[in-house]
């Protein structure tokens, strides 16, 4: 053997030797055998690297620099090897003018390599300086062999494939052996026997030809069916320690643990490891986490990971970072895994990493948003100022995700401006890069970054789906972006039962985010969907069974709404299902929300007492809940600390409208301590946020003095909201103003917006019928009848009921149109039959006014019952009158009680009038108990005439001792507007002074 493969050499031997060895040594117990069998490799190492170092032959120079790219024992124990590639280039360097021609050659391809992967910038030039000397030396070789001094080869393929294999050739070898194969050759096995004899030779001078053999050989029938024959090959290829093979069984691994089964690629691991690979250590660090696919355990896992430590190569920091950022095999450390990613960050260059690689490998770690903004963006940043465009779109990811943490304080601490960002993703989509446009789709459709645009996204979402046509999974994808979309605009379009459809359709075709949204909509009900919540439950625990983390929020929000014990119990074991190394933060806030609704205080404060959760405003704010609860923090100083996350909150929208919401449903707070969380609420409704403008105009009826949420901006908010077509939030502030509450200023403010923006709501009847009423009434705008009727005619036309039913009342009375009751009854009917009670009432009470037949009153009460089943509290108390009265249908007392009750129960003081009557008319005397009980709930209801008859029962009772209480009741009476009151009081107080008197 030649002393230049000395080293190359005794790498083989030491490897073959773990693998004989391998059936007599569990997998637990090879650290041991490995730190052995270094040992003695350490000491040939320095032997021959002093052998290397005082030889001056050319050829002992080169093993020595290859011997330093795959790196050498950095100690007796560890077998991981340490690269030194600088070194190595050094004396590629000084080999270029030695030796001969093909000498020469393989030098300059060696060193090209070598300096291509070191990949920095001053390397580019030479790089291009060698290719041009390695192409120069392939010409002068090609020119050298003329056609009649190259050896001819001829005849058949056969023939031709064992002339080459004579001459060393492994690929002619395999194909030879493949040809033989499929003819069934008994000769088929002698070949077979003579390739693995010419891998063992050919080994010798490198391993690269052995690797891309064995790579070739494991995708051939011949392999699985011959397992021992690539095995073989395998621990051969595993021999030199290189990572090459490491990628060859990750890109194979489903073939290889066919043919050579798990614990014979288990073996070539450890062979791999034996011969110095880092990245052979890795599988193993990691296998456990990847579903345990090789067979390693914990302590190889363990082991493997303090090798790589020790060894310190740069993938090394990357591993360390996502062990102890992931908690695998060991307790999560942050402060441990941020350095690791500072030294990711400091030494990538320098290990001739490449940047795309190092930014993926950080986004590939499941970091939260403001780690990701920290460590991969910047890089990402630099790879797109230097000229990648295509990276624009990770870029976008995360900017838009960490801005929607709260992880940029102000805009101008962005990266990147959002118009500029925005203008990037355009560019880069309108030159094909889809998903730039997936991004810029989301922007648009979010309103994040920029405002949003409906059109845009739609526009968007159109272009990708031509463009991906016939990819079924991307056309899913774009389904439910467009559903999303379709979400977004629905208050506008009215389209529920189309959206309901699609979003059905994308959750049976078990799309996540479908079966999460179609959970909640059924959990919750809507506009032409029937609730189903205890379905849409099990829909919502689905998804998040399977790792949709967003489907939480909404099991968990049902799960507290029940108030049920078992359904927080639920999702909260689904959470505990999950391996916790996989729940992001954000999940383990929702879980420790559940568990707070448990009331395990301890078990929270171990869900959000970490670095990474006390890093979110959420994590903060929900562990000031718990401290409260827990009595922990008192309450002055546990609201302290929500204000102030509230108030430095810069991060997702719907999360600080859940914190305001939160801290402001508290009764006692201060109005000066509340101003500054209303001031933040009002940012988010200036930026047209739906929910802060609910939330606001709630929040407004509790402060009614506060400055940040008057009823002007109020009005604004909604009008902007309008002008973009979304008039729900209008219409409810017009049809809810309580004018004297607001002022008149402020109520005429209102009318004027209104009529400014209605253009922008052609669908829009109720605010036209609120601008008809204007106009009708003469109290803000000059009474204009045609105006007015032309606002019911369009609303009429957009089948607005209140509109519908006030053009059959006009026809009813005759007001402004002809009478034509038979017109009136007509459209009554067909408004009741679409559930309208006020027409069901209007038709009840013109038969009630009918000729008196049981015809006419049967027909009443079929209108009573229908408006009354369909919830109209005047219905129920016209139903309990008709069956006291027998009107409509046989008297029945017990069925007139039960309505006019459940009528009572809903507020309506016509029927608690009603009740006290038909108790009184029974029992006409002061002590009558059940008449008594209706009569104080009308005087709660301020009811005047029953305030003073209750003041009469009181003075009857017992003149002197209810005197005080009697007076009392008269003045309230009096100042509700009770003339009759004032005259009572007067008499008996003439009568008190008169008594005095006598």
């Amino acid at each position: 053997m030649k002393k230049t493969h000395l080293i190359y050499a005794f790498a083989i031997a030491l490897a073959s030797s773990i693998v004989l060895t391998a059936s007599l040594t569990s997998a637990s117990e090879m650290p041991k055998r490995l730190a052995a069998d270094t040992s003695e490799a350490f000491v040939q190492q320095q032997k021959a690297i002093a052998s290397f170092k005082e030889s001056a032959d050319p050829e002992a120079r080169l093993d020595y620099a290859r011997l330093l790219v795959r790196g050498m024992l950095k100690n007796d124990h560890n077998p991981l090897r340490a690269a030194d590639t600088k070194a190595a280039m050094q004396i590629y360097r000084g080999l270029v003018e030695e030796g001969d021609a093909a000498f020469r050659d393989k030098i300059l391809r060696e060193l090209s390599k070598l300096v291509l992967r070191e990949g920095t910038i001053e390397n580019e030039q030479e790089v291009s300086e060698l290719r041009k000397l390695v192409d120069a030396a392939a010409s002068s070789k090609t020119s050298r062999l003329s056609p009649a001094g190259s050896e001819e080869v001829v005849g058949d393929l056969e023939q031709v494939l064992r002339q080459k294999m004579t001459k060393g050739s492994l690929d002619a070898a395999l194909e030879l052996l493949l040809l033989l194969t499929r003819q069934n050759s008994p000769e088929a096995d002698t070949v077979r026997s003579q390739m693995l004899l010419m891998a063992n030779i050919s080994v010798l001078d490198g391993d690269s030809s052995v690797i891309k053999l064995t790579d070739r050989y494991a995708a051939s029938l011949d392999a699985e069916q011959h397992p021992e024959a690539l095995r073989s090959l395998l621990e051969l290829a595993a021999g030199g320690g290189s990572d090459s093979v490491v990628g060859l069984i990750e890109d194979k691994r489903e073939l290889l643990l066919k043919s050579a089964g798990r614990e014979g690629i288990a073996n070539v691991i450890w062979q791999l490891v034996a011969a110095g690979s880092t990245r052979a250590a890795e599988l193993i660090a990691l296998d456990l986490v990847d579903e345990n696919v090789y067979g390693f355990d914990e302590a190889d896992a363990m082991w493997a990971v303090s090798a790589l430590q020790e060894a310190g190569s740069y993938r090394t920091h990357y591993l360390i970072a996502k062990l102890y950022y992931q908690g695998i095999y060991v307790a999560k450390d942050l402060p441990r895994a941020t350095a690791a990613m500072d030294n990711m960050v400091a030494q990538f260059a320098k290990a001739g990493q490449d940047r795309l690689i190092v930014a993926d490998r950080f986004s590939r770690m499941n970091l939260s948003d403001s780690l990701a903004a920290k460590y991969a963006l910047p890089i990402y940043m630099e790879i797109w100022k230097d000229g990648k465009a295509s990276v624009i779109g990770r870029i976008a990811r995360i900017i838009v995700s960490a801005e929607k943490g709260g992880y940029y304080a102000r805009p101008d601490a962005m990266p990147m401006p959002a118009a500029q960002l925005v203008a990037e993703l355009e560019m880069a989509f309108q030159l094909g890069d889809a998903s730039a446009g997936f991004i810029l789709g989301d922007i648009y459709r979010e309103g994040r970054l920029v405002n949003a645009d409906a059109s845009r996204a739609h526009a968007i979402y159109d272009e990708l789906r031509a463009e991906l046509a016939g990819d079924a999974e991307m056309d899913l994808k774009l389904r439910v972006q467009v559903a999303k979309l379709m979400r977004h605009e629905l208050e506008a379009t009215m389209n529920y039962p189309a959206y309901y459809l699609e979003v059905r359709d994308l959750a049976d075709k078990q799309d996540l985010w479908a079966m999460k949204e179609y959970g909640a909509l059924l959990v919750k009900g809507g506009p032409q969907l029937q609730a189903d919540p205890e379905r849409g439950f099990e829909f919502l625990l689905n998804a998040l069974s399977r790792g949709y983390f967003s489907a939480g929020p909404d099991a968990a929000d049902y799960a507290f709404s029940s108030g049920s014990t078992e359904k927080l119990e639920k999702v909260a074991s689904v959470y505990s299902s999950f391996d916790p190394r996989l729940l992001t933060p954000e999940s383990n806030i929702q879980l420790a929300k559940v568990v707070f609704a448990l009331k395990q205080y301890d078990k929270v404060e171990e869900l959000l007492n970490t670095p990474e959760v006390l890093a979110l405003p959420a994590g903060q704010f929900l562990l000031a809940e718990v401290r409260l609860a827990s009595g922990a923090l008192d309450k002055a100083a546990a609201r302290d600390k929500m204000r102030d996350i509230i108030v430095a909150f810069r991060g997702d929208d719907a999360a600080l409208v859940g914190f305001i919401n939160q801290l402001a449903s508290a009764d006692d707070l201060r109005p000066d301590f509340i101003e500054p969380v209303l001031s933040r609420l009002a940012e988010l409704a200036d930026r047209g946020d739906v929910d802060a403008i609910n939330a606001a105009f709630k929040l407004r009826q509790k402060w009614p003095h506060t400055q940040a949420l008057n009823f002007r901006k109020v009005v604004d908010w909604c009008g902007t909201l309008a002008e973009r077509g979304q008039g729900g939030p209008l219409t409810r502030v017009a049809l809810n103003a309580n004018e004297q509450a607001v002022g008149r200023e402020s109520y005429e403010y209102l009318i004027d917006k209104v009529e400014t923006v209605l253009h922008h709501l052609p669908s829009n009847g109720n605010l036209r019928m609120f601008l008809s009423r204007q106009y009708m009434r003469q109290d803000y705008r000059s009474k204009d009848l045609p105006k007015a009727n032309a606002l019911i005619a369009q609303a009429a036309e957009l089948g607005n009921e209140e509109a519908l039913n006030e053009i059959a009342t006009n026809y009813y009375f005759g007001q402004d149109v002809p009478l034509d009751r038979a017109r009136a009854e007509a459209l009554y009917r067909d408004l009741a039959f679409m559930g309208s009670n006020r027409s069901s009432l209007a038709l009840a009470r013109s038969y009630s006014k009918g000729p008196s037949t049981r015809v006419y009153e049967s027909r009443a009460f079929a209108y009573y019952i229908k408006a009354a089943l369909n919830g109209s509290v005047t219905a129920m108390t016209e139903m309990g009158r008709s069956y006291l009265a027998g009107a409509g249908a046989a008297q029945d007392e017990k069925k007139g009680v039960a309505w006019l009750e459940k009528a009572a129960s809903l507020g309506d003081t016509d029927a608690m009038t009603q009740l006290y009557y038909y108790y009184f008319i029974k029992n006409p005397t002061n002590d009558n108990p059940e008449a008594e009980r209706w009569l104080d709930s009308l005087v709660a209801e301020d009811v005047p005439e029953m305030i003073v008859r209750k003041a009469v029962l009181l003075y009857d009772r017992d003149k002197e001792g209810n005197r005080r209480a009697v007076l009392a009741l008269l003045d309230h009476a009096e100042e509700l507007g009770s003339q009759f009151a004032r005259r009572l009081k007067n008499m008996y107080i003439k009568e008190d002074r008169a008594g005095v008197s006598k």
